[in-house]
């Protein structure tokens, strides 16, 4: 290799001159170090002092001896002696220091190496390695002259690894082990310098690289295979590093660092370059792109999507850009997934009205052979022959909306449909679909165009929107010139919406929409006749089925003529003139039902709901047209299964039902006005008929069940009979939500108030927990009240004794709980037929008195409003020394308020307390202050209802003295 290209720079020529120097004076001086050597004394110290040079554990290699110099620790530059300062570009020149102790020890070692002629061998390895790391940063020829030395050419992977990764630093390491390779397949005499050394760095990296790459597949030995792997792995960090300073010269925000080390990032990072229209940029991304193996047609697919989508560049541009960088001859490769990103990721950016860029769109998909994967019902063709139809007709259509599969077509094109283009866009409906996947009808489109034509009128047919029947009947003259445009059920559709549409019942007359349907039967019967000598004259069998159609529709048209009739009817007039708005909109539902069957059923189950009376509801069914085959029993019917629905599940299908029980009892109310009016429309046997299942039924739970028998007891006088089957009803229904493991009762268990006693005190007996207590009070309630003089006195009274049951079966801790429990029981009862007799309210009192609950106890004496009770109460209240939470609370003090007991209290501890809850609560005028300070002074308590006035009055506290409340009480009382 005598012949190889040789540079001729100065730093070369001085390397090779240095290099034969040295050896020429190491081999002079040999005979010299024998000499010194052999009059050393001590010639093992310097092996001791080699574990000076090891780290110690824990540290990174050199810390021990770390060079002093940091100017170039990020080996920027290159480092030098000063001596060869004018021969590199740019160095780093270091300052001329003494010699370092690794060095010495390099010396001496060798030396000793030297006396023994080679038998004692020296371990230079950590010694170099240390050498060579404080040299690179202030001389790199001699940091690469250590290494080069190393017995273990990898063993400088631990110097290179340490150092700060620049490209000065991965050059280095490129060059060494390409000097080592090239040293190793063209071995040189040791006596003379090897012409490599003399070689340009970069040339022989690249030499040297390319010749191992094209003999990638030669069986290398394994210690140059070795350094060929170290060779390609600080080539691909060298590269890494040179692309990543580029990123981040780009000023782009990459995380250089994130780059090198996480794949997903670069990946993502490559594919984000690409959304530019920064040439230098998009080359760089694909540049990388090939050297990391992102596949190209991402990055291409990429860059297409970030034209559509934030580029701001117009359609125009956008095509030729495209064409000009030969986007699609790559990304139609795979047709699918293009398509799939595109319709993910392009297509929702494009506003509907750009019919331009759709058409493009479009025209890509068809182009690159996407059809095929297109799943909706228009293909890009379709889309092609539509848009360029569009973009000159309608400019201002909503393209997307008008294609899209959720969005009622007609919808979106009755804003754009006018005189000028109806007929072309007609012709374009067969290739519109609807919702259902059908295509648009021509007539459907024209029926569109119709009713907005009507209502809003035209610049050439209708110049101004109808306000007079005159002129509302002239519009519709001139809709009627285009029937021979619709079929059959468009002309249904278009006459419905100007006469049965909630618009047609506000702007138009009764008598305007007669006279339009009494003119579209005379049309339909037209049309019919015309249709019949047609096919009389062709002999067409087949073309009978045209007239069926027609003939439905006249069918149609003659029902509304007649529904229209009744809207004069009496009974409707009423309606609609009625000062409620309820039956105002009764009047409104009517008139918008043609008398459908099924509009005029939910309209009667409406009128049911509200607790109409159940004439109103038959003279409904009445005056409807056609036969309507309902009766108000079968409105009240399907009513209460809507009822029993809700309160079995609670079904939110029947939305109209907010309060099933509230509702009930209305309907109940309404039926038994009926009945005493004698209109034998439904009975209380029908009711009870149709709820006893619910009832009956134990799944349910108990409470809705009585509920509705109580409502049904409440408003119906029942039969002995019935009122035995209630109260059945009502037990089993307890029964089984409480005890099912007790035997059904049977009537005869309960038919009268002893045996319904007996009853109660065996399961009183067998109740321990707050939820056998809770049905026990269902059970009293469900029977009528006991008024047998041996059951209803206050030792025997079932209310009672069930007090005693609750306070003796509960624990000490809950007995407070439990006494609120019977205080809410006893207010229960306040407004039904069950409320307490006075003295077993006394005895529940002293009950709770006795169990040390003071304040449920006034609670009950003071809302009984009975006197005995009262003077009952005050004596407790006069008995206590204390005023505390146990004895006093905001809701006390509101009930002694309510029953005008403030004088009466007045030499109590509460006084203080009722007067100040009275002043705190004066803004809600429940109680009057003034008349209160009246009994007051009456009672003899001037100075108090004079200090109350002056409170009252807010007078300063300073002013609030004996003598000022008693001069006010004349002026303000």
């Amino acid at each position: 290799q005598d012949d190889i290209s040789i540079s001729s720079s100065q730093s070369a020529d001085l390397l090779y001159w240095t290099t034969a120097k040295t050896m020429k004076v190491l081999t002079n001086t040999t005979t010299t170090t024998k000499a010194m050597l052999h009059a050393v004394s001590d010639g093992q110290w310097w092996k001791r002092s080699l574990t000076y040079l090891r780290p110690l554990h824990g540290q990174e290699f050199g810390d021990v001896l770390k060079s002093s110099s940091e100017a170039n620790a990020a080996l920027e530059k290159q480092g030098c002696h000063p001596f060869y300062e004018s021969l590199i570009v740019n160095p780093y020149v270091a300052e001329i220091k003494k010699k370092s102790f690794a060095e010495v020890l390099l010396r001496t070692g060798k030396l000793a190496e030297t006396k023994s002629e080679g038998e004692d061998l020296f371990p230079a390895t950590e010694v170099l390695l240390q050498l060579a790391s404080d040299a690179l940063p202030n001389d790199m020829t001699l940091s690469l002259a250590y290494l080069l030395a190393l017995p273990q050419v990898v063993d400088a992977n631990k110097c290179f690894e340490k150092q700060s990764h620049s490209a000065l630093c991965l050059q280095l390491a490129s060059y060494y082990y390409s000097l080592q390779i090239y040293a190793r397949l063209t071995p040189c005499f040791k006596d003379k310098c090897h012409p490599l050394y003399r070689a340009d760095p970069k040339e022989l990296i690249k030499m040297v690289t390319k010749h191992v790459t094209q003999c990638g597949h030669a069986d290398w030995p394994e210690e140059i295979a070795a350094l060929i792997k170290q060779l390609y792995y600080y080539n691909e960090r060298l590269l890494d590093f040179t692309q990543a300073q580029i990123l981040q010269g780009l000023g782009k925000g990459v995380d250089v660092q994130r780059f090198t080390a996480d794949s997903q990032y670069k990946r993502e990072t490559i594919l984000g370059l690409a959304e530019t229209l920064e040439e230098n940029v998009y080359k760089i991304a694909l540049s990388l792109a090939h050297r990391y193996s992102v596949p190209l047609w991402e990055v291409y697919m990429t860059h297409l999507e970030f034209l559509f989508t934030d580029s701001g560049l117009s359609t125009g541009e956008i095509e030729g850009r495209a064409q000009s960088l030969g986007l699609f001859e790559t990304l139609k490769t795979n047709p699918e997934a293009l398509y799939e990103h595109l319709a993910k990721y392009v297509y929702p950016g494009i506003e509907g009205m750009d019919h331009q860029r759709l058409l493009y769109y479009f025209t890509l998909l068809q182009n690159c052979g996407c059809s095929e994967f297109v799943k909706h019902a228009v293909k890009p063709e379709t889309h092609i022959q539509l848009l360029k139809k569009f973009k000159a007709i309608a400019p201002d259509l909503n393209y997307k909306k008008l294609t899209d599969e959720n969005v009622n077509p007609l919808g979106v094109l009755q804003p754009i449909l006018t005189s000028q283009n109806v007929l072309s866009i007609s012709r374009l409906a067969p290739k519109i679909p609807e919702r259902d996947g059908t295509m648009l009808s021509p007539s459907s489109v024209y029926t569109t165009w119709l009713q907005k034509l009507f209502w809003n009128g035209d610049h050439q047919l209708i110049k101004k929107m109808p306000e007079t029947i005159p002129e509302w009947l002239s519009a519709y003259g001139t809709c009627a010139k285009y029937f021979d445009r619709l079929c059959p059920g468009d002309i249904v559709t278009f006459i419905d919406d100007i006469t049965f549409s909630s618009k047609a019942v506000t702007k138009l007359s009764v008598d305007a929409r007669l006279e339009m349907t009494n003119k579209a039967i005379n049309a339909v019967q037209q049309i019919i006749e015309k249709s019949r000598k047609k096919n009389s004259e062709n002999d067409m069998d087949s073309a009978g089925s045209t007239p069926v159609t027609y003939e439905e529709t006249l069918n149609h048209l003659q029902q509304s003529l007649a529904h229209l009739e009744t809207l004069n009817h009496r009974f409707i007039a009423y309606l609609k003139n009625s000062e409620q708005e309820v039956l105002q909109k009764y009047g409104h539902l009517y008139d918008l039902s043609r008398s459908e069957k099924e509009k005029i059923h939910d309209q009667a189950l409406a009128m049911c709901i509200d607790g109409q009376p159940l004439h109103m509801i038959q003279q409904l069914l009445e005056v409807a047209v056609g036969n309507m085959d309902l009766s108000p029993r079968d409105i009240v019917q399907g009513t209460i299964n809507k009822i029993v629905c809700v309160l079995s599940d609670n079904s939110t299908e029947f939305t109209s039902i907010n309060d099933p029980l509230q509702i009930l009892e209305g309907i109940v109310s309404a039926v038994h006005a009926s009945v005493e009016k004698g209109e034998k429309l439904v009975s209380s046997d029908d009711l009870l008929e149709w709820l006893r299942p619910f009832c009956d039924n134990d799944s349910l739970p108990v409470k809705p069940r009585i509920q509705v028998l109580q409502i049904m007891e409440q408003a119906f006088h029942l039969s002995d009979e019935d009122s035995r089957l209630l109260v059945f009803f009502r037990t089993q229904a307890v029964l089984k939500a409480c005890w099912p493991e007790k035997k059904q009762v049977e009537i005869i268990d309960i038919e009268n108030e002893e045996k319904r006693y007996s009853l109660f005190l065996e399961l009183l007996n067998s109740s321990n927990s707050q939820s056998d207590f809770q049905h026990l009070v269902l059970l009293l309630q469900a029977w009528p009240p006991m008024k047998s003089a041996s059951i209803s006195c206050t030792s025997n009274n079932p209310w009672v004794k069930l007090g005693v049951a609750m306070l003796s079966k509960c624990p000490t801790e809950q007995k407070e709980n439990m006494g609120s429990e019977i205080l809410k029981i006893c207010r229960s009862l306040y407004q039904t037929k069950h409320r307490l007799p006075v003295e077993c309210t006394k005895d529940l009192c002293l009950l709770l008195l006795n169990q040390s609950l003071l304040l449920l106890s006034l609670k009950l004496l003071v809302e009984s409003k009975d006197q005995d009770l009262h003077v009952l109460a005050l004596e407790q209240i006069t008995a206590v020394d204390k005023v505390d939470d146990s004895n006093c609370d905001s809701e006390i003090l509101s009930l002694l308020l309510n029953e005008k007991l403030v004088v009466k209290c007045i030499s109590t501890l509460f006084y203080p307390h009722l007067i100040n809850h009275l002043l705190a609560n004066q803004e809600e005028g429940h109680w009057d202050i003034v008349e209160i300070a009246k009994q007051l002074q009456e009672a003899g308590f001037s100075a108090e209802a004079g200090s109350l006035m002056v409170c009252y009055k807010g007078t300063h506290p300073a002013l609030r003295t004996y003598s000022t409340a008693l001069n006010v009480i004349e002026r303000w009382i």
